[in-house]
């Protein structure tokens, strides 16, 4: 048990600081984005719309089911179906977040593969759906003008990061030119960090404490050499992937799991697999899109998802033993100094952040 409450400690310290940096940068990102204008990029199924679309969605802070009011909006003010998918796929693989928690848990060569692969994954799935989904289902999105508007694009899901930023702006739509005046820059930037430092983390606390407890628990219990057995690699890829398709989380809290089961032994390549194929796949999400993109769509979405994923963490094992990475001797090895005072000194704020943000949302209700 003493085990498992130390290898727990490192991970949060070693999490603490790039998460509050994540923050931080979806703060920023989220103050100075424009739904609508971004909308006007992404219409028609063209190669250039659909690339827009997975770089757009990389950066923005939002988790798998967070993610769906925002893919509704899009779509009901003009987005292409492949760039939509594009979209959904590149938004809750990455992030500011997930990123620097990865570079500070699994090191570089994840903070860079990740995104990459992420994107990657994205266009791809964009463009196939664009080009194989067939005739649009009468109930999508794209078939209403008021379809943002209604019961359905708000879901009483996991998330509600997007219930005031994001849905109400395809339903401003008309008035928009009306509006005096822009907000400035101080507004915006307050808007953000309440964004991000409220709903956004909000969203991310249970899973994060969920993800740190299961990396935390893979540590103490998978034996030495499990996923060294002649079955083990091939395994392991299925598994990641199985595993990911009904899981609910979000990119940020896939880190430190993948951080135990790195420890435990499994190979870099299976671990990217759970990183792109967790946060992308959550079977609420996917039912609910269902409805407005149509079985075909959503099978075509998951066919991608998972079968690029596969692909990347193959690909990153052979580069792997190519180029002969290593981990970073961190908190994952149990190697974190308690006495860090900067890791210490993110915890206490995040601490308090997390406090204060509870007591506003119970001061709400």
């Amino acid at each position: 048990m003493t085990h498992w409450f130390n290898e727990l400690w490192f991970l949060t310290l070693e999490a603490a600081p790039w998460l509050l940096l994540g923050l931080v940068i979806a703060a920023l990102i989220q103050a100075f984005s424009d739904r609508l204008a971004i909308a006007r990029y992404l219409s028609g199924e063209s190669l250039g719309a659909t690339v827009r679309a997975a770089l757009i969605g990389a950066p923005l802070p939002l988790c798998s089911c967070g993610v769906v009011p925002a893919v509704l909006s899009l779509r009901s003010a003009g987005a292409g179906r492949g760039p939509t998918m594009a979209f959904l796929v590149a938004t809750p693989e990455t992030g500011p977040d997930s990123v620097t928690v990865s570079y500070g848990l699994l090191g570089p060569v994840y903070a860079i593969a990740r995104p990459i692969a992420a994107i990657t994954g994205a266009i791809a799935t964009g463009l196939i759906s664009g080009r194989f989904a067939g005739p649009e289902p009468v109930t999508a999105t794209g078939g209403a003008s008021d379809d943002c508007c209604s019961p359905k694009v708000s879901p009483s899901s996991c998330c509600d990061a997007a219930e005031e930023s994001k849905v109400d702006s395809c339903c401003d739509t008309d008035t928009s030119t009306a509006t005096p005046a822009s907000p400035g820059t101080g507004e915006r930037l307050a808007r953000g960090f309440d964004y991000a430092f409220g709903q956004v983390l909000l969203d991310i606390v249970p899973w994060m404490l969920f993800g740190l407890v299961v990396a935390a628990t893979a540590v103490v219990l998978i034996p030495d050499g499990f996923f060294d057995q002649s079955w083990g690699l091939v395994a392991s890829y299925l598994l990641m992937a199985v595993i990911g398709i009904p899981m609910y989380v979000c990119a940020t809290a896939s880190t430190p799991i993948a951080a135990g089961l790195l420890v435990a032994g499994m190979s870099p390549g299976a671990a990217l697999v759970f990183l792109l194929a967790g946060p992308a796949t959550n079977i609420g999400s996917l039912g609910i899109l269902k409805g407005h993109f149509g079985t075909r769509l959503i099978g075509l979405y998951l066919v991608c998802v998972i079968g690029i994923a596969l692909i990347a963490g193959i690909a990153l094992d052979l580069l792997w033993r190519q180029f002969d990475w290593s981990l970073p001797q961190s908190a994952p090895a149990g190697q974190a100094l308690a006495t860090d005072w900067l890791s210490l000194a993110a915890l206490v704020a995040l601490i308090a952040i997390i406090s204060h943000a509870y007591w506003r949302r119970y001061r709400k209700s």
